[in-house]
């Protein structure tokens, strides 16, 4: 009966000792950066949804999500352009979720899958972790080749845009 009571005490405290947290979208962002020889260009987009699961101060879990349309450069012909290539009406969402976390002292390394215009690939990410007490703050960044998710790359002056992609991501999370 002892072992019960002793088997029942380490499960409750494991459950309370996870906390989940969600994206605050006020504070959070994700941008993109791309290249072409006449140009750079970057988009911003400040509505992400998403949980991050903590368990005593180092990450068990994140989902985050993303709508393309939700892009924005500042530029209205740019921005309806890269909707119209990256076909934001039939793959609307951008979805990442952890697969393996690699937990290091404030620099965890995940391995996830990311869900980009219909197809799922898999990607590491190093990423800066602050756990503060109201709030997780998740920095980090990595390139993406739009040729992995069979993205038509568009052209410019007869040529075309180049293929990798870099994502900055800003997410600031807070208890649920």
């Amino acid at each position: 009966m002892r072992y019960l009571y002793l088997l029942l005490f380490f499960f409750i405290s494991n459950i309370y000792s996870q906390e989940i947290w969600q994206i605050d979208s006020d504070s959070s962002q994700i941008n993109y950066t791309g290249s072409h020889f006449l140009h750079n260009w970057s988009a911003e987009n400040n509505n992400i949804a998403g949980v991050i699961k903590i368990n005593e101060r180092s990450i068990e879990n994140i989902g985050v999500v993303a709508k393309v349309s939700e892009f924005e450069s500042g530029n209205s012909n740019l921005d309806s352009n890269s909707y119209r290539v990256l076909e934001a009406l039939r793959f609307p969402n951008i979805i990442f979720k952890s697969v393996i976390i690699n937990n290091q002292e404030n620099t965890p390394s995940i391995e996830g899958v990311l869900n980009f215009h219909g197809i799922e690939k898999n990607i590491f990410v190093d990423l800066t972790f602050t756990h503060k007490e109201n709030s997780v703050q998740i920095e980090g960044m990595f390139a993406v080749n739009l040729s992995d998710f069979q993205i038509k790359r568009p052209s410019l002056m007869l040529q075309k845009v180049d293929d990798e992609i870099l994502v900055e991501l800003d997410l600031i999370f807070v208890k649920r």
